[in-house]
């Protein structure tokens, strides 16, 4: 008798880790559909943002490697936007977790657990692919220093610009570019030109994060019947 009761509550307790167990798991699975909404939602945006950034690029490069380039264009859209663009992450809360608690074990469903690191390892090349934009960015933008004067920015008194003191620009209608030096417009072009082949990969990969994303969405809330 004392054996059976014995072994009964061992069969107790080992349901009660089991079911909490499980609980757990569900949960850490509905906190993984909201960081996926998340990232769909964010990605969305980031590439309609990425994408109208770099259509002026392009509009730079047709003008750059025109016989007489005009600095007017090159101007006006360095003053929309002088510094294209900051940071970008995803949302890998849960999956932090799941990783720094051990708690992949939790995850009965190889297949789900499978497909979700699968997910983290896209998206951390999605990251670094990001910071080899921003690296990019920078490069031009050494370039971009010794051929555009950065003072004539402010005249068309865009908001974006107000971040500077004024007493840095002098306003005029026809801004020129420091150097007439074709070669040195030739590397700015050829930065240009190769930060926008960068962008326009980075921005497809994009694409594919929400495809990624939203298919791991679907089958995470069909295995765990979330809605």
């Amino acid at each position: 008798m004392l054996f059976l009761a014995v072994f009964c509550g061992f069969l107790a307790e080992n349901q009660r880790e089991h079911l909490s167990d499980r609980s757990k798991e569900k949960e850490y699975m509905r906190s993984m559909v909201q960081d996926l909404e998340s990232d769909t939602a964010i990605d969305a945006l980031s590439i309609q943002f990425f994408t109208n950034v770099f259509k002026n690029v392009d509009t730079m490069l047709t003008c750059l490697k025109s016989d007489a380039p005009d600095p007017t264009i090159i101007h006006r859209i360095i003053l929309r936007n002088f510094w294209t663009y900051g940071g970008y992450s995803y949302n890998n809360r849960t999956i932090e977790q799941l990783k720094n608690a051990g708690n992949f074990r939790l995850i009965q469903n190889n297949a789900v657990a499978d497909s979700i690191l699968e997910f983290d390892n896209f998206m951390n090349t999605v990251l670094g692919q990001h910071i080899t934009l921003l690296n990019s960015m920078i490069s031009y933008k050494e370039v971009e220093e010794k051929v555009i004067h950065y003072k004539e920015l402010k005249q068309s008194g865009s908001s974006y610009m107000q971040m500077f003191d004024s007493s840095d620009f002098v306003h005029t209608n026809a801004p020129a570019f420091i150097s007439s030096d074709k070669e040195l417009i030739s590397l700015y072009y050829n930065k240009l030109f190769y930060h926008e082949r960068l962008g326009h990969v980075f921005v497809r990969n994009l694409k594919d994060a929400v495809n990624r994303a939203t298919r791991l969405l679907q089958f995470i809330k069909k295995e765990y019947h979330l809605k």
